[in-house]
């Protein structure tokens, strides 16, 4: 059996409240059932009873000034210090593992110069960077240049020194492809459960859309500052009572002012259950200004069976057509799908039930998992 040690900013036995729910804590039990498994990630708790070795850092993360104005990413060294490199040593003198696997770019600096080395991406952080630098303005502007500029030597290198890359999406796999041709693709496994999405009664109130995310992250923050002062207002000629509910833990300031200036738009915060808020709405409206790798949320919603309204980059992303989405590039294609999609429920029952076999066929944690043993045999192989 194949002895891996496993990287990430993310402890598999933490509750997360992001995307991290959803791919490495459902991805290491599974992982733990075919290989002699050892994970080092922060947060956790060491006796888990789960079929792997669960091995805490030393360390907590304390980023300072110097660390923005290094040669490596800010954001590297709020996940990932120095020191976490040296224990990384350590343990693999003592493990000798067959492979050293980062799950996440954070924990690529570990793998330098180890030739048996799994990389698994979960975005391509370049591209995320070079929009979130596009989106800036005033003094954040030549910060996130600096970013950019330091992302991409980040980046670039580890997937060039890595045994074997694994991406999450088509277009993810592209980029790193053409710079290690042992990359694989990954999708993520989604459990589509035996509750699905049916069109809710019509509401006095007027229909009902939601956005859902992690309202701290800045990616989540510039959508629904989009959604709520370009996309709504045109949606709003059609369905004035419409009301946009932004789910998700941790809103900023930001985003909880957008409540406060228009009462048709709910700030919800933390809610027990995303699903139950999607079940319940009339659309999912889920578009991308940032971008990267593929958006869970929009994955989850197709899996309920939900109408889902998102932008060309995340339906590509799981593979999405305009018979099971509604999408739109710009504010007025989207507040025009969904119109389409409030005024014919029919149609959006019908896609969201083909997008929720799509996703039961498509996205199997069976696929994921042997997509990661056969990135551990081209490593250990090195």
């Amino acid at each position: 059996m194949t002895r891996v040690l496993l990287l990430s900013p993310f402890a598999p036995n933490a509750s997360h409240n992001h995307a991290a729910a959803d791919t490495i804590v459902q991805l290491v039990p599974r992982l733990a059932q075919r290989t002699e498994l050892f994970v080092y990630a922060p947060g956790g708790s060491e006796d888990t009873g789960a079929p792997y070795t669960m091995l805490r850092p030393s360390w907590t993360p304390q980023p300072g000034v110097r660390d923005r104005l290094g040669r490596r990413p800010a954001w590297l060294r709020q996940a990932w210090p120095h020191a976490a490199n040296e224990e990384v040593d350590t343990l693999v003198r003592r493990l000798q593992p067959d492979v050293v696997h980062a799950e996440y770019l954070q924990g690529a600096e570990a793998l330098r110069n180890r030739r048996n080395s799994v990389l698994g991406l979960h975005d391509i952080t370049e591209n995320v960077m070079a929009q979130s630098y596009r989106a800036s303005s005033g003094l954040a502007r030549p910060y996130r240049l600096a970013e950019l500029v330091r992302t991409r030597t980040f980046e670039r290198a580890a997937i060039r020194g890595a045994g074997a890359v694994l991406t999450l999406s088509d277009a993810d796999h592209k980029v790193a492809s053409a710079l290690n041709p042992n990359t694989l693709l990954a999708r993520p496994g989604v459990e589509v459960g035996p509750v699905a999405w049916a069109p809710p009664p019509p509401a006095a109130a007027g229909p009902r859309l939601v956005f859902a995310g992690a309202m701290w992250r800045r990616a989540n923050v510039l959508v629904a500052q989009y959604l709520a002062g370009e996309v709504m207002p045109q949606v709003w000629r059609d369905f004035p009572a419409a009301q946009l509910r932004i789910v998700g833990a941790d809103p900023t300031d930001e985003v909880t002012q957008l409540g406060v200036a228009d009462g048709r738009i709910v700030v919800t915060g933390a809610v027990p259950d995303l699903r139950d808020e999607m079940l319940q709405a009339h659309a999912v409206v889920v578009p991308s200004i940032v971008g990267g790798g593929v958006l869970m949320k929009v994955v989850h919603a197709m899996a309920l069976g939900c109408p889902v309204v998102t932008s060309p980059g995340p339906a590509d992303s799981v593979r999405g057509d305009a018979s099971m989405l509604f999408t739109g590039e710009t504010a007025e294609e989207l507040a025009a799908a969904i119109g389409t999609a409030l005024h014919s429920p029919e149609d959006a029952a019908a896609r969201g039930a083909r997008a929720r076999e799509h996703i039961r066929r498509t996205f199997r944690w069976e696929d994921t998992v042997e997509a990661y043993l056969a990135a551990y045999k081209i490593a250990g192989a090195r």
